[in-house]
């Protein structure tokens, strides 16, 4: 294997361990030998003694089995073979997780998002003591560097309890993989698609927890929103499967894979995925492809004029080949046995798959910027959640007695997709549903509580400080929190 291949790529990429793609081959050529050997030999038994419709019957059942497991032989074996590798593996609800976030510094309107949706949420509700935050920047971009320089000394400066790594990502080594004719989208927004294959790559945690710059947290992150026991949370929804660009994402994702997307995912932000499960992904398309460089497999899934949502393929895969390891959280609004015929046998969405009222509020929302959908209204949440975080810790804050606040305004957060929503929405929590849902808020902050008095810092006057930040560095937020 030549490095050549592989440049603009994390270096850690050419540890891929492709022999196991010959491997594998070898595996399914011996086991068709041994069937053909196999069927043969009943076959000549059945003339030897006459059952010749039988025989016949055996040699068609045979021919079957043999270009069916010449069509998915490579889709069992790599199940066969995460199974037993994920036996071996166990992250606990104590390992460190890295909030990851990848984008250009070098653009206004991303730093602008990193400060104002991102930012000054993040140091409100995202607890310092589950890891550090893994800012991926572009390596040729000298206002990148500038951008990240500045971000490390504020943060030094002011939030010395949070821990930040800033890393940076070098082009692909072939222009085109970023800028194609074809392409719906300019070469920048694909360098984002391209960077999260990759996102493994820039941390040792066993957890990332997947954001975009343009996520604002809406209530204080626990480990009952990450983790159900000792699994990790997967949210997603049936519901948009057929919103126009979701239904893109669902053919890219099938070409990419060779198998059915699963749900949306993309709604769902911080995004909990094991840090190997990245790893996997990525070796599996290397190996559909029949490739040992990503840049030809990416060209191959992603080179026309359908966009690819990472986070669906990557969760996707999870559902396929570690489904095991995940805690799933399904809203299915059409009819679940008709939904399930365009998936694989072992692969059928069970009934304890699905919710239909989150166990846990959502913490965070993407703050749409692509598609015009207003996702503001939902903004309120922030100041609620941060009252109902100090009342719980017997804390009284001068700006929660000027503005009346409740947990009803927290019910919106049990729905599915809240990019679907609009001004004037109704919560899952009605009727009797209400109090179940109030029960549930009302564990939240009781543990957010408990933590805040345990020493966990949630002051609003780091929100505060973040928006002078922004604005000495030429930025100012367009929306009051």
């Amino acid at each position: 294997m030549t490095t050549g291949a592989f440049q603009g790529c994390p270096k850690r990429l050419l540890d891929i361990n492709v022999c196991r793609i010959t491997s594998s081959q070898e595996f399914k050529g011996t086991k068709r030998s041994k069937m053909q050997g196999l069927f043969l030999r009943i076959a000549g038994f059945g003339r030897r003694h006459g059952f010749k419709l039988i025989a016949l019957m055996c040699v068609i059942f045979s021919i079957k089995m043999l270009y069916e497991s010449d069509k998915i032989g490579y889709f069992d074996t790599a199940v066969k073979e995460n199974r037993r590798d994920n036996q071996n593996r166990s992250a606990t609800v104590n390992s460190s997780i890295t909030l990851f976030m990848r984008m250009s510094g070098k653009l206004e309107k991303h730093s602008s998002r990193f400060y104002c949706d991102h930012f000054r949420t993040a140091v409100l509700f995202w607890p310092a003591s589950l890891g550090k935050t893994v800012v991926v920047l572009d390596e040729e971009s000298e206002q990148d560097h500038i951008f990240a320089s500045n971000l490390t000394s504020q943060i030094k400066q002011h939030f010395p309890r949070c821990k930040l790594e800033v890393a940076y990502e070098s082009l692909p080594k072939d222009e085109s993989v970023l800028n194609f004719k074809a392409s719906a989208m300019s070469p920048g927004y694909n360098r984002q698609l391209w960077s999260s294959f990759f996102i493994d790559q820039y941390t040792d945690d066993d957890i990332i927890a997947w954001m975009d710059s343009d996520v604002t947290f809406l209530t204080p992150v626990t480990k009952a929103t990450i983790f159900n026991g000792s699994k990790i949370r997967i949210l997603g929804s049936e519901c948009s499967m057929q919103m126009d660009r979701v239904r893109i994402w669902a053919e890219t994702t099938e070409i990419t894979l060779g198998l059915p997307m699963v749900a949306n995912f993309m709604s769902y932000f911080p995004a909990y995925i094991y840090r190997d499960t990245f790893t996997h992904c990525r070796e599996y398309i290397l190996k559909r492809f029949n490739t040992s460089n990503f840049e030809e497999a990416f060209k191959k899934f992603y080179h026309g004029p359908h966009i690819v949502s990472p986070v669906n393929v990557v969760i996707s895969y999870a559902w396929f080949f570690e489904r095991d390891r995940y805690d799933w959280n399904l809203k299915i609004c059409s009819d679940l046995n008709s939904y399930n015929t365009r998936f694989p046998v072992g692969h059928k969405i069970k009934p304890q798959h699905t919710e239909d009222i989150l166990s846990q509020p959502q913490t965070a929302l993407h703050i749409d910027h692509t598609f015009k959908i207003n996702t503001k209204f939902f903004l309120p949440n922030i100041f609620v959640s941060y009252c109902l975080s100090q009342r719980a810790a017997d804390k009284q804050q001068a700006i929660c007695s000027t503005r009346s606040f409740s947990a009803d305004t927290n019910l919106v957060l049990f729905n599915h997709d809240l990019m679907k929503l609009e001004p004037g929405h109704e919560t899952p929590c009605t009727g009797i549903k209400r109090n179940h849902c109030l029960k549930i808020l009302e564990r939240h902050y009781n543990q957010v509580g408990t933590d805040i008095k345990q020493g966990r810092e949630i002051n609003w006057q780091d929100l505060e400080k973040v928006e002078r930040l922004a604005k000495e560095a030429g930025m100012t937020c367009k929306y009051s929190l």
